[in-house]
């Protein structure tokens, strides 16, 4: 007899949950599922593993994204080595010349609010392409 009522307040907070977690739509990533990708990417940078990024980390990742630009090295020898000084002063919040977790997170959460056009908290590959500047893979 006791079995019963167990069960149907277990059933209960069960559709209770699942009531409050909006599906993703198809095909789409939530933050926690996006960050984790770009935490890795951002973390590959970290060549002496401390856990921070350092200014020097970050200068190398900048100097190769100016060989996958448009153009690479036919844009011309006087175009400006990009070294992501300005963008990585913005990022270190506490000028301590490094990018430690905090300041990461913070990043990481406004670029990921940029993407989300329509701020439900999942990216679609509509807002990922779009954001990138290019248009969506037909399916």
């Amino acid at each position: 007899m006791t079995k019963l009522p167990f069960a149907a307040a277990l059933f209960g907070v069960a559709a209770a949950a699942l009531a409050q977690t909006p599906p993703a739509p198809a095909g789409g990533i939530s933050f926690d599922q996006w960050s984790v990708h770009a935490r890795e990417r951002l973390m590959a940078l970290d060549t002496d593993h401390d856990g921070k990024i350092s200014k020097d980390e970050f200068a190398a990742r900048a100097a190769m994204m100016g060989h996958h630009r448009k153009g690479g090295a036919a844009e011309g020898a006087n175009a400006p080595k990009p070294d992501g000084a300005r963008m990585f002063t913005r990022l270190d919040a506490n000028n301590d010349g490094y990018l430690d977790a905090t300041e990461i997170n913070s990043m990481l959460a406004r670029r990921f609010a940029r993407q989300d056009a329509n701020h439900d908290g999942v990216l679609t590959p509509d807002e990922q392409h779009a954001m990138r500047g290019m248009s969506a893979p037909e399916q």
